[in-house]
């Protein structure tokens, strides 16, 4: 089935062992996801993709048993369809090596909680994933591109 990209905005947060909300980065869509990812491709060339600049600032680095938190917060309501969705999302640990997180219905990347296809209200900011911290990080990267695209079932 076609699929096209939602509209809307993508959050990223720490969320500390005591709950507290840190919120490292947000972007819309659109400028995160160029050209969306019909049928589970991407349709654009990471020559095109953007930068999630590092989040070193001190408060912003993710530290053992906190958790990455996604949100979405959409302008019209949308049923997601998952799997058509395609994240290349950087993460850079201390030592200065980058890695990637994958798709946000991928359960080994993201191991609290991932993207079904659910129904998402507009206006509305809704955790779409989640992903307890083993090793210390900082989201982003400024070597390495990241894409971010959520589809609807359209």
């Amino acid at each position: 089935m076609v699929s096209a990209q939602v509209k809307g905005v993508v959050k990223f947060y720490r969320r500390t062992p005591t709950g507290s909300m840190i919120f490292l980065y947000g972007n819309d869509l659109a400028a995160l996801g160029p050209s969306g990812s019909v049928d589970g491709a991407i349709a654009s060339t990471p020559e095109k993709w953007g930068f999630i600049p590092m989040q070193s600032a001190a408060h912003k680095v993710l530290r053992v048993n906190d958790q990455l938190i996604v949100t979405m917060t959409l302008k019209t309501a949308a049923t997601t369809d998952a799997s058509d969705g395609e994240v290349v999302l950087p993460i850079t640990y201390q030592d200065g090596s980058v890695s990637t997180l994958a798709g946000f219905d991928n359960t080994t990347d993201w191991d609290v909680q991932q993207l079904g296809d659910v129904a998402l209200l507009a206006n509305v900011e809704t955790i779409i994933a989640a992903k307890k911290i083993l090793q210390p990080f900082m989201l982003g990267s400024n070597v390495s591109k990241a894409f971010v695209s959520v589809e609807d079932s359209s």
